[in-house]
């Protein structure tokens, strides 16, 4: 049998797992940061997504992929292929860019290394797609990335590159990885799961990083930044509209609600989307041995 301690109750649902009611909601027992308490919250809400049957297969294949293309660069007909399909610059033609844009994610960049560009993808886009599901992660991401590229693309041509301290000559620089696409979905998360301390943390460091090394890695990450908080707050409405409700089931455990279908604290319609919750509410009240 597995277990996850549940002192003061929170343990991840499952056939061969007990949990308690309000399972994902992590105790803050004396003395512990806050910090930490926040990150044994996003570690009991991903242990009950993974038990009721979720898996990460987009972020593995994310991973795998850049992982591939990585080990194709060096050869000379594949890799001059593969870059001329993926190198992006603020001085190529928009419609180029746009094309390439999607390309862009897989390769590297001056300042990443590759089991850094992996462990962001399979991390964060597998967090994501475990807790938000897998089409609002994929859009959260897409939105990030092409946001952020787009935007600082656009400060570089006009007269407000010199305000952040970019010279047209970053327009000839390469501008691929996977980080906006990345901070986008992290900062969403954070937002969403009330991990305002870690949250604040990001904000913190991007913004030290950004003025630290000027550039137009800093100002991308800070606008996929941007774009994750805006996300993070309209998130569940559109969650709502597609009639997924794995972002409400997130709000109810980052809220400590327990579960019971149709009470007055349950979100209106889902119910019938979370059979899971249900079988943590039977392994809750069956005795301990």
């Amino acid at each position: 049998m597995i277990r996850v301690p549940h002192k003061q109750g929170y343990a991840c649902a499952g056939p061969n797992v007990r949990a308690d009611l309000g399972s994902a909601q992590c105790p803050n027992r004396a003395g512990t940061p806050r910090r930490l308490a926040e990150l044994r919250r996003l570690y009991a809400l991903a242990c009950l997504a993974w038990s009721s049957g979720r898996r990460p297969w987009l972020a593995v294949a994310l991973g795998a992929t850049t992982v591939m293309i990585y080990s194709l660069l060096p050869d000379a007909q594949i890799g001059a292929t593969l870059w001329h399909s993926g190198a992006v610059y603020a001085s190529l033609p928009l419609t180029t860019e746009l094309w390439r844009l999607p390309m862009s994610l897989f390769l590297p960049t001056a300042y990443l290394p590759i089991w850094g560009a992996v462990a962001q993808l399979v991390v964060v886009i597998g967090l994501g797609e475990l807790l938000l599901g897998r089409w609002l992660t994929v859009g959260v991401a897409v939105v990030g990335h092409f946001a952020a590229t787009l935007a600082a693309r656009l400060i570089i041509d006009s007269h407000l590159g010199t305000l952040f301290g970019l010279s047209p000559a970053l327009a000839h620089v390469l501008d691929t990885g996977p980080s906006a696409a990345a901070t986008a979905v992290g900062a969403c998360l954070l937002l969403l799961l009330g991990m305002y301390r870690c949250a604040s943390l990001l904000c913190i460091a991007l913004f030290i990083a950004a003025l630290v090394t000027p550039g137009i890695d800093g100002l991308e990450h800070l606008i996929a930044l941007a774009c994750g908080l805006v996300a993070g707050r309209y998130v569940p409405v559109i969650s709502r509209a597609l009639g997924d409700h794995r972002v409400d089931r997130v709000l109810l455990a980052r809220a400590g609600s327990p579960w019971r279908p149709g009470s007055a604290s349950s979100i209106r319609g889902a119910s019938h989307a979370w059979p899971e919750r249900q079988m943590i509410d039977a392994g809750a009240r069956q005795p301990r041995p």
